[in-house]
């Protein structure tokens, strides 16, 4: 028996349709102004989805939270596409196009995050 390979999915084409946004659950005006600051570029987001991984929820909401994010679509080079929501935090959501959801995480980016060495469930931040 030969065993195939699976070639990894990598990013065809990116569009960025927001940058520096807060999420309305969050009410601050000091948030607000701060992730103003959140504006990756293309070739970072590219980088991110090319090298990010699926996680579970919790990473999003609890563990790497932050209320700056950016949003867009992008289509991918085995043809599947959607949209997504990026977190400064190195989180996403991302929707494909026929509904399924995944959460990702990649930690080592390139981007100015407001949030940086806040996150963590412990009482240090981590960096």
């Amino acid at each position: 028996m030969v065993m195939g390979h699976s070639h990894a999915r990598t990013v065809k084409s990116i569009e960025i349709d927001a940058v520096g946004l807060n999420l309305d659950s969050v009410q601050n005006e000091n948030a607000a102004r701060a992730c103003k600051k959140f504006r990756p570029t293309k070739n970072q987001a590219i980088r991110f989805f090319n090298r990010a991984y699926p996680v579970e929820s919790y990473v999003l909401t609890t563990d790497r939270f932050s209320s700056c994010y950016a949003e867009g679509s992008l289509k991918f080079s085995d043809g599947s596409f959607g949209k997504w929501i990026l977190y400064s935090s190195g989180t996403a959501l991302f929707t494909f196009n026929r509904g399924d959801v995944v959460n990702l995480y990649y930690k080592h980016n390139n981007w100015h995050d407001p949030y940086a060495c806040t996150y963590g469930l412990s009482d240090k931040g981590e960096c």
